[in-house]
């Protein structure tokens, strides 16, 4: 019995160590990987592989058998220091040896699992496409009943093609969508150059699907303004330190761009400033109380009852002269 169970444990030890030293397949699904579409090939990053050493090899069926050989070759460089396997058509499986280790991932082609090249240097320049500039713009500039008002709001002043058409939607934050487009569009002003290579990617469709879907909407509800002298101003409802995204497009011939700005609100409303009047008012003037004055007052009063005892004289006298 004491033999039958060391045979046993012998056994069990051989498996596991046959197994330790033999090359694993395992299987993982297309979360794994990142699909680039370049003009002639496919470029697939494996996930935590880009930094290290790897051999690849493709099937369009699932091996499982060790006595099926698999040609490995050499992960390709892509020029930015990145290591991926380059495939010129479509396979079902990809499958990637790590020193002896083998896994075997299952290739999805679809439109959501495949972003191209353009798409990517899409998103990371989607700040750039359309040039502006931030301008202060005198909205109101009046006199009303002597009394100058003035104001002053920002606004975007485009300084791209000419010839080309332009339209926009701006949008005051908080809102759903373009809360989060905001907050993406700075991760990628900030945080996108040090990520690795798959999670580049993995930002790039987020962005993207998220950028879709407001393009869509504005589309949908009719949303979108015609921009006027190649200006853009901020709502006259606005306050100061208001924040705002404005989705830009551009169109010239059969070529649509998009460009997102994020706008800060900066209104300056100026006191009103009353101009200065020249007014005419009519004053009265006496004479000064002086010596001299006082004089002529006395003698114009000696006159004055000359003249009344005069005037009783007279009257006296014609009354006499009836009696």
């Amino acid at each position: 019995m004491k033999k039958i169970s060391s045979k046993i444990v012998a056994i069990i030890l051989i498996t596991i160590l046959v197994l330790a030293i033999m090359p694993t397949k395992g299987f993982a699904s297309n979360e794994n990987i990142q699909i680039v579409k370049t003009n002639e090939d496919y470029i697939i990053y494996v996930k935590d592989k880009a930094n290290k050493e790897f051999k690849f090899a493709v099937a369009d069926e699932k091996l499982d058998s060790e006595s099926i050989e698999l040609n490995f070759v050499n992960a390709v460089n892509d020029n930015a220091g990145n290591n991926a396997a380059l495939l010129k058509e479509k396979v079902k499986y990809l499958y990637v040896k790590e020193g002896t280790n083998v896994s075997s991932i299952e290739l999805n082609f679809d439109e959501k699992n495949v972003i191209s090249q353009k798409e990517i240097a899409g998103v990371e320049n989607i700040t750039n496409k359309i040039k502006t500039e931030v301008s202060i713009v005198k909205q109101r500039d009046e006199q009303i009943e002597q009394v100058k008002h003035e104001e002053t709001v920002g606004g975007l002043e485009i300084k791209d093609d000419k010839d080309a058409s332009y339209e926009y939607v701006i949008t005051k934050l908080p809102d759903n969508d373009y809360s989060k487009l905001k907050e993406l569009t700075e991760k990628l002003n900030s945080e996108y150059e040090g990520k690795d290579i798959y999670s580049k990617i993995e930002f790039v469709k987020q962005y993207k699907e998220l950028l879709n879907s407001v393009i869509n909407k504005a589309n949908s509800n009719k949303l979108w303004k015609i921009v006027e002298n190649m200006q853009i101003l901020q709502p006259n409802d606005t306050n100061k330190e208001d924040q705002y995204v404005v989705l830009l497009k551009k169109v010239k011939g059969e070529e649509t761009n998009y460009d997102i700005k994020l706008m800060v609100s900066d209104r300056t409303d100026v006191a009103p400033e009353k101009k200065e009047e020249i007014i005419e008012t009519k004053r009265t003037s006496k004479l000064p109380t002086t010596g001299d004055n006082l004089l002529l007052f006395g003698m114009l009063a000696v006159i004055i009852i000359a003249l009344i005892i005069v005037f009783i004289k007279m009257k006296n006298v014609k009354k006499n002269g009836r009696h």
